[in-house]
């Protein structure tokens, strides 16, 4: 496929409620799920091992994951799904984390992005981005966090041109009795 120019038109973009959908986001992700992807948010949950392995079960991990987050209603949600649909076809996805409201700013996280390798360069992930800031703006969410793992360049480079900037640098020690 490898299409370099989307039309917006041929794009629908919305929050997944369609528990059918969950094999199709599990294999998107697991087929994007390269080692430089890990971030402490990874770690801190049941996604991966070490900062440069996913857990075996990786992709029976983000079914679960993904059940939950479905079976919500997206009005009300703390974790969302944005799908984006080509012709039927799973192009790209966004979760969603809302954040504590009580916060001093309301805030939520960009805890994934994914863009099918077809469809890389054409603007769906700023397609993406773009739909996640208005939906969270509606809410009345100010701000809008993501984490990236430390070796991830590109995804860095990409956040930058959408506006995010480093805001702290999350740092680990592993412990031992050693």
């Amino acid at each position: 496929m490898n299409q370099k120019s989307i039309s917006p038109k041929t794009v629908t973009i919305s929050w997944c409620t369609d528990a059918a959908k969950i094999e199709a986001l599990t294999q998107l992700f697991v087929m994007n799920a390269r080692t430089e992807y890990i971030s402490h948010s990874e770690l801190q949950g049941p996604r991966a091992e070490t900062p440069t392995r996913w857990r075996g079960d990786l992709a029976a991990t983000l079914r679960e994951e993904f059940k939950i987050t479905l079976a919500q209603n997206p009005s009300s949600a703390d974790s969302l799904i944005a799908v984006a649909d080509i012709d039927g076809v799973i192009a790209g996805m966004a979760l969603v984390s809302i954040g504590n409201q009580d916060a001093s700013t309301p805030y939520a996280s960009l805890d994934d992005l994914i863009v099918h390798p077809d469809y890389r360069g054409a603007g769906l992930g700023h397609q993406l981005i773009v739909w996640v800031e208005q939906q969270m703006l509606a809410r009345g969410i100010k701000r809008l966090f993501l984490e990236s793992g430390v070796e991830n360049h590109a995804a860095h480079r990409f956040f930058k041109t959408h506006g995010f900037q480093t805001v702290s640098v999350v740092m680990m020690k592993e412990l031992s009795h050693e």
